[in-house]
């Protein structure tokens, strides 16, 4: 019973990561010319520097003997393309490698209303304003070109939101 439930659960967050990084890149491609032209105003403005910078000491190129030293716990998956932990019912986290075994993605993931669930300002700051979705759910994707990686914030709506921050390296960063 209990290897059942959990199958079923790593199946529904195994489709929801798919749901996810499809989202993401859709939102990517979707706000490339609006995002240029914000690059050309902020690169008038001050540069923006990143509020999240990393996750439980997990940061964009850190090698992934590293993350496995620093979260101290067994992965539930562990292969050449990435790792994946699972902290609680309510946190996980799928670390995404390149093929020097980089950290290239940090997706973390809350499911219901939990004090650990960062804010969206604990993401982004004040400064920055939420795109809010027509189903009530938050959404933001910030770029830092500076800092090499960008951030994004997905939060459903409802009783028991799904949260999804992600911290990824841009393609053209070093």
């Amino acid at each position: 019973m209990e290897t059942k439930r959990t199958s079923k659960k790593m199946f529904c967050v195994a489709t929801i990561l798919s749901f996810v990084f499809w989202l993401t890149a859709t939102n990517v491609l979707a706000q490339t010319e609006v995002a240029k032209t914000e690059a050309q105003e902020n690169a008038a403005q001050t540069t923006l520097q990143p509020v999240l910078t990393e996750y439980k000491g997990i940061k964009i190129g850190m090698m992934a003997d590293e993350v496995r030293k620093t979260l101290d716990k067994k992965p539930k998956a562990d292969d050449k393309d990435g790792l994946y932990y699972v902290f609680s019912d309510e946190e996980s986290v799928q670390i995404g490698l390149d093929s020097d075994e980089k950290v290239r993605v940090i997706l973390i993931m809350y499911s219901g209303k939990d004090a650990k669930t960062p804010k969206y300002e604990d993401v982004f700051g004040k400064d920055i304003p939420a795109t809010n979705k027509e189903d009530g759910g938050i959404y933001n994707l910030v770029r830092y070109p500076d800092a090499g990686f960008w951030v994004a914030y997905n939060q459903t709506a409802g009783e028991n939101p799904m949260t999804t921050i992600t911290i990824q390296k841009m393609w053209n960063a070093k």
